[in-house]
């Protein structure tokens, strides 16, 4: 047979397509059609959450009537591949959507995982995307007045404010006890109970020119529960000139504290004009350090009040009558405890502080 010409194998080509084209049209039905039921997932906003009993909505799509009834399944794991611990577990069947709420409040302060799943009646799996890490709230956090220093407000009845992550129903409200305390014997001298809300105003005075601490505990219709106390003191400044002259106890003491808070305040009241001398000794007496006078401050001070911060800061003291565990010459001392020693309107008092070191 002699060999096709150059027409015939254009020929040959032409017929070849018109048959693979043919093939194709007939073939497409004999794919399959049947979709897969898959779940969406939308859980709650934000990074670290602001639920501590989060909300989610499932919703399927591509589901056949073979494939009812359907499992939906909500899973919130403490690990990436969800082989850890389940916080959330939850299965709800006959349904294509859900709205499921995680019935326990979540650990604070880790991080989590979440994604749902569909099984078919035929046991055919679909799982959402995972999501996180997400980062869980602290259960219960003070917000003011809550310095890590200490903090000063210029009202007798001050108001405190608090945070906790939300809880939806059918889990019911925080709620929330408050105790206010004198830091120097740690007697309560006000408190609210059976608290909804996060602020609370003291409904009687305070004494000005007094040292408080505050607490609030807090519970779930859960059974958790948690409890917190400030971090340093609050006090109550007085516009009036003090009735006596007074050296505060340093604080924090020890310092540096687990906050990171590296110097000590130290405060001092002056009920007359006097000359000041304030310096930090060893125990054996020796001199370390002047913090009074100095360049610029001092040494005569009118009567009045010295080391607080400006009243709303959370700073808790004023830099200049602080001391961070140098000496002199600007050299970190031993750790150990040292003497704050004021000298001030014919008087000399002295309080100790633990320096931890550097």
């Amino acid at each position: 047979m002699p060999p096709p010409t150059r027409a015939g194998r254009a020929r040959g080509a032409r017929c070849a397509g018109r048959i693979a084209a043919a093939i194709g049209i007939v073939a497409l039905p004999l794919l399959p059609l049947r979709g897969q039921a898959c779940p969406t997932l939308v859980g709650p906003p934000g990074n670290p959450l602001r639920d501590g009993t989060p909300a989610f909505t499932i919703t399927t799509s591509g589901v056949l009537p073979a494939d009812l009834p359907l499992q939906l399944t909500l899973e919130v794991a403490t690990q990436a591949d969800f082989t850890g611990v389940l916080f959330a577990d939850t299965t709800l069947t006959g349904v294509t959507a859900a709205a499921i709420v995680v019935p326990r409040l979540l650990p604070e302060r880790i991080s989590i995982w979440w994604r749902a799943r569909v099984r078919t009646a035929q046991g055919a799996l679909c799982f959402s995307n995972a999501i996180g890490p997400r980062q869980t709230s602290p259960w219960l956090a003070l917000i003011a007045p809550n310095g890590l220093n200490g903090s000063t407000v210029d009202t007798r009845r001050p108001t405190f404010s608090w945070t906790s992550p939300a809880a939806h129903p059918p889990v019911k409200p925080w709620v929330y006890q408050l105790v206010i305390y004198r830091t120097s014997d740690g007697a309560p001298v006000l408190s609210g109970s059976s608290l909804t809300d996060t602020a609370f105003t003291a409904i009687s005075d305070l004494e000005s020119n007094t040292s408080y601490r505050w607490s609030v505990s807090a519970k779930l219709s859960t059974g958790d529960s948690a409890h917190v106390d400030s971090f340093a003191s609050f006090v109550i400044l007085d516009p009036n000139s003090p009735i006596a002259t007074t050296l505060y106890t340093g604080f924090p003491s020890p310092f540096p504290n687990t906050r990171g808070v590296d110097r000590t305040c130290i405060w001092f009241d002056l009920a007359r004009v006097s000359d000041v001398r304030l310096d930090i000794l060893d125990l054996r007496g020796n001199f370390v350090t002047r913090i009074l006078p100095r360049p610029g401050l001092g040494p005569v001070f009118p009567p009045g009040r010295y080391g607080r911060a400006t009243v709303g800061s959370d700073a808790g003291c004023n830099d200049q009558f602080t001391w961070d565990g140098r000496d002199q010459g600007g050299r970190s001392v031993p750790p150990g405890v040292y003497l704050i020693r004021f000298v001030a309107d014919r008087s000399t008092k002295t309080t100790a502080v633990v320096w931890r070191g550097r």
